[in-house]
C-alpha cells in the first residue's frame, strides 16, 4: 500500500533521475533481505524484484487465460502454457528501476547490508506482455488441436485396421482384434501427450 508521502517521494525520484513520469506506472518499493555483503544484498533485492514481477504477471496471466481461452482448450493446458511463459519471463523487460538505496549498518562486530529498489512498469510493458502471452496461448491452442487431431486420426486408423484384419481372418480373431484395438485406442492419447 502506498501512502501519499511515498507517492510524492517516488515522483520526485522519477524527476530527479531524468525519467519521464509517463514512462513508468506507479513506483513500488521492493526491499531485499539483510545480508552480510553488498553483493549478496543486491542479489537478494534482485530475487525479490523477480518474485514481484512474476507474481504480478501470474495474476494477469490467470485473468487473460480466463478471458482468452477457447472453450475446447482444457484449462490445465492453457494454465500450464501461461505458467511456462511466466517462468521464462525476462524481468528487465517488464520493470524499470527508478531509484535504488544501498544501506550499510555497522553492528560493531560486523556490517549488514540491505538494498531497496523503487521500480515502475514502463507504459508499454503491459501491452507487450499481454501480446506475447496471447501468442503463447494461441500456440498452445494450435498444439492441442494438432495433438487432438492426431488422436482422432489414430483412432480412425485403429478402427479401420481392426475391421480390415477381422475381415481378413474371417471372424476367427474378432475378440482378440477388438481387445488390441481398445488397447491401441487407449494408448493413442497417452502417446499424443508424451510426444
Amino acid at each position: 500500500m502506498t501512502t501519499p508521502a511515498t507517492s510524492l517521494w517516488c515522483c520526485l525520484a522519477l524527476l530527479g533521475h531524468g525519467v519521464q513520469a509517463q514512462d513508468v506506472a506507479d513506483a513500488v518499493v521492493v526491499r531485499g533481505e539483510t545480508e552480510l555483503t553488498a553483493a549478496a544484498a543486491s542479489a537478494s533485492a534482485r530475487a525479490r524484484l523477480a518474485e514481484h514481477v512474476r507474481g504480478v504477471w501470474r495474476e494477469r496471466a490467470a485473468r487473460l487465460v480466463d478471458a482468452e481461452r477457447p472453450l475446447w482448450l482444457p484449462q490445465a493446458v492453457a494454465t500450464a502454457a501461461a505458467a511456462r511463459w511466466v517462468a521464462a519471463l525476462s524481468v528487465d523487460d517488464f520493470v524499470r528501476v527508478v531509484d535504488r538505496q544501498d544501506r550499510a549498518r555497522d553492528h560493531g562486530f560486523a556490517a549488514s547490508h540491505q538494498t531497496t529498489f523503487w521500480v515502475g512498469e514502463p507504459a508499454d510493458a503491459a501491452a507487450r506482455g499481454e501480446r506475447s502471452l496471447r501468442a503463447t496461448l494461441r500456440a498452445a491452442a494450435r498444439d492441442a488441436a494438432c495433438r487432438g487431431g492426431a488422436v482422432v486420426g489414430a483412432w480412425a486408423a485403429v478402427g479401420v485396421g481392426v475391421a480390415w484384419f477381422d475381415r481378413l481372418s474371417r471372424g476367427y480373431m474378432t475378440r482378440t482384434l477388438r481387445a488390441v484395438g481398445v488397447l491401441l485406442a487407449i494408448a493413442a492419447p497417452a502417446v499424443a501427450v508424451l510426444v
